[in-house]
C-alpha cells in the first residue's frame, strides 16, 4: 500500500491486509493522545525550541559512553535521544488533538494522523490489543542467568482494588520467594524461608494499640493517618483514578479550543517522491493562554491535595520529603514569561497531512515533514530553521522487504544512529543503538502478540559491546489481573507487642539456622557477615 501524492488516496498494492476501520483507530489515536496532551502545555512552557523532547519520555536511559573529545551538543544530552525519537510521534498524536477543531469534515488531520502508521507492521502486530491504562493488567518477567533463575509478577484488579507483587529466586535449585498483597481492607505479605507467617495489616482498624503504634507516635503520626494514607495510596475511594481522567480532559478540552484557519499561503512538500503542493492551516498558541491553563490546572491540583491533605501529608512525614505546589508550578509560569507565542501551522493536500511547524522566535522554527513511503509516517525529516540556516535534526529512512520492515532514526550533527526491524510473520525484532562509532546497546528479540497480551522475549542483549549472558528473558503484559494472595499462619502487626516481636525474631533466627540448605547458599555466595548484621 502507498499514497498518491496529488489525491493523497491509498492505493492498495497486491497481498495488503485490510486495514483497521477509521472509527478503531480514531479511537487508538484519541486513547494514544490521552497519555500526552496533559504535558503539551507544559512542554511549551519549558523549553519551545526543544519541543520534540516531550517531558514523559525524559526518564531515558543515560548513556554515557562518548568520548571526551565529542562531546554532546548543549540541549540535546545523548540520555533524550530514546525520548526524542520516541517523541515524533507524541507530538504528532498531540497535534492531531489540537487541529481536530477548524478543520471541518474535508480536511480532518486527526484522520490523517490516525492512519500515519497504517501498514507500519509493528504498529499493526500491537493495534488489537485490549489493553488500556488504568484497567486489570499483570506484568511478569521471567529470567535465568547462568545458575540464577527469576520470576516477578506484579498484578491490578481494578474493579476490586486489589493488588499483588510476587517474586521467586531459586539458585543453584534453593528457592526464595516472597508475595506482597493489598485490597480494600487488609495489606498482607508472607515470605516461607523466614517461617510460615502470614503478616496482616487492617487499615480500617483505627483501635490498634500494639508496638507499631508506639513507633508511628514517635514519627507524631496517628494510627488514623497512616490508615487513611493506605486506602489513598490503593485509591480506595477512586478520587485518585477520577482526578487522572479530570487533568486529561482539562487539557483535551483547551487544545481542542485552539482554532486552525486556512491562511491562503500554499508550500510545496516531497511525499512518496513527488512535489505537493499544499495548503497552510495556521493557529497561535499565546503565552497568556498557556498562563491560563497552567492556572487553571493548578486550581485542579490544589483542590485536589486541599482533599487529601491528610493523606498526602501523612506518605510525606513518613518518607521524610515534602512538595511545594505552589513552587512547582510558580517555576512554570517564569518560563513561560520568557517565551515568544508559538504559531503552528499544518500543511495538507487532500487527505495528507505533509508537515507541521511550530515557530517559536520570528522565523526561527521546528518542522516536521511526513515524506511517506509504504505508510504516511515510514520517512519523516525534524527540520531546524535557525537564522535562515536549516539543519536536519533527525531523519526517520524506513525500507520493506516482505514480511521485514526496517527503520533506521538519525540524529545528524551528533553522529548517533537508532534502528530497529520487524518481521511480521515471526515475531523477531532487533533494535541497536550506535553513537559516535561505538555500539551503545544491541537487542535480538521475539515479539508474541495476542488480544489479551503481548510477550517480549529476549534472545540476545549487548551493552557497549559486551554480550550479557542471558538464559532467559521474557516480559509479559496481559489484561488479565493474575493476583496472588499469600498463606500461613496470621501475625497481626497492628496489635503485636513489643514481646511478639522479640519472639517472631527468635523465630526466624531459629527457622533461618536450621534450613541446611539456606546455610550452604550464605556459605557459598560468603553472606556470613551480612547475616551476621542482620541478627
Amino acid at each position: 500500500m502507498h499514497f498518491d501524492p496529488i489525491t493523497g488516496e491509498k492505493i492498495m498494492d497486491p497481498g495488503d491486509e485490510v486495514q483497521a476501520t477509521a472509527e478503531n483507530a480514531a479511537n487508538q489515536a484519541q486513547a494514544d493522545a490521552a497519555q500526552v496532551n496533559n504535558v503539551a502545555a507544559q512542554q511549551a512552557a519549558q523549553n519551545a525550541a526543544q519541543f520534540q523532547q516531550a517531558p514523559q519520555f525524559q526518564q531515558a536511559p543515560q548513556f554515557n559512553q562518548i568520548p571526551e573529545d565529542k562531546p554532546a551538543k548543549k540541549g540535546m544530552p545523548i540520555g533524550a535521544i530514546i525520548g526524542i525519537i520516541l517523541a515524533v510521534v507524541a507530538i504528532i498524536v498531540v497535534l492531531a488533538v489540537v487541529a481536530t477543531k477548524g478543520f471541518g469534515a474535508k480536511v480532518s488531520l486527526l484522520n490523517t494522523i490516525t492512519h500515519a502508521y497504517d501498514g507500519e507492521y509493528l504498529t499493526e502486530a500491537t493495534r488489537g490489543l485490549d489493553i488500556k491504562p488504568n484497567s486489570d493488567m499483570t506484568i511478569k518477567v521471567e529470567a535465568e542467568v547462568e545458575d540464577v533463575e527469576v520470576l516477578f509478577s506484579c498484578a491490578n484488579e481494578v474493579s476490586s482494588h486489589t493488588r499483588s507483587v510476587y517474586a521467586e529466586v531459586t539458585y543453584d535449585g534453593f528457592t526464595i520467594d516472597a508475595t506482597g498483597y493489598m485490597d480494600q481492607k487488609q495489606v498482607l505479605a508472607s515470605c516461607p524461608i523466614v517461617g510460615d507467617y502470614l503478616f496482616t495489616y487492617d487499615y480500617t482498624n483505627d483501635d490498634y494499640s500494639g508496638m507499631f503504634v508506639d513507633l508511628l507516635d514517635d514519627q507524631d503520626i496517628e494510627i488514623s493517618e497512616f490508615n487513611e494514607m493506605l486506602a489513598f495510596l490503593n485509591d480506595n475511594s477512586g478520587d485518585v483514578q477520577k482526578f487522572r481522567e479530570q487533568s486529561v480532559a482539562y487539557f483535551t478540552e483547551r487544545i481542542a479550543s485552539l482554532d486552525f484557519k486556512k491562511t491562503g499561503n500554499k508550500e510545496t512538500f516531497t511525499v512518496n517522491g513527488e512535489k505537493v503542493e499544499c495548503k497552510e492551516y495556521a493557529t497561535v498558541l499565546e503565552t497568556d493562554t498557556l498562563e491560563e491553563w497552567i492556572n487553571g490546572y493548578q486550581d485542579l491540583v490544589e483542590e485536589f491535595v486541599d482533599a487529601h491533605s491528610d493523606a498526602i501529608d501523612t506518605y510525606y512525614a513518613v518518607n521524610g520529603v515534602e512538595a511545594d505546589f505552589d513552587e512547582l508550578f510558580d517555576e512554570i509560569l517564569d518560563e513561560i514569561d520568557e517565551l515568544e507565542d508559538l504559531n503552528i501551522s499544518v500543511f495538507t493536500k487532500g487527505k495528507i497531512t505533509a508537515a507541521v511547524r511550530v515557530v517559536y522566535d520570528d522565523d526561527m522554527y521546528y518542522e516536521i515533514q511526513l515524506k511517506g513511503g509504504d505508510y504516511l509516517a515510514q520517512n519523516v525529516e525534524i527540520i531546524s530553521v535557525d537564522d535562515d540556516d536549516e539543519e536536519t535534526v533527525i531523519s526517520i529512512e524506513g525500507k520493506t522487504k516482505g514480511d521485514v520492515q526496517t527503520t533506521t532514526i538519525e540524529m545528524e550533527g551528533y553522529d548517533m544512529t537508532f534502528e530497529y526491524s520487524f518481521n511480521r510473520k515471526t515475531g523477531e525484532l532487533e533494535m541497536s543503538m550506535e553513537a559516535y562509532g561505538r555500539e551503545i546497546y544491541a537487542c535480538e528479540a521475539t515479539l508474541t502478540v495476542d488480544k489479551n497480551s503481548y510477550s517480549l522475549a529476549i534472545d540476545e542483549l549487548t551493552f557497549d559491546g559486551d554480550e550479557l549472558d542471558i538464559d532467559k528473558l521474557v516480559i509479559t503484559i496481559s489484561n488479565k489481573a493474575e493476583i496472588v494472595k499469600p498463606k500461613g499462619e496470621e501475625f497481626d502487626l497492628g496489635d503485636a507487642d513489643e514481646d511478639d516481636f522479640a519472639d517472631l525474631v527468635e523465630d526466624i533466627q531459629d527457622e533461618i539456622e536450621d534450613n541446611d540448605d539456606l546455610q550452604d547458599l550464605i556459605e557459598e555466595l560468603d553472606l556470613g557477615y551480612l547475616m551476621y548484621m542482620l541478627y
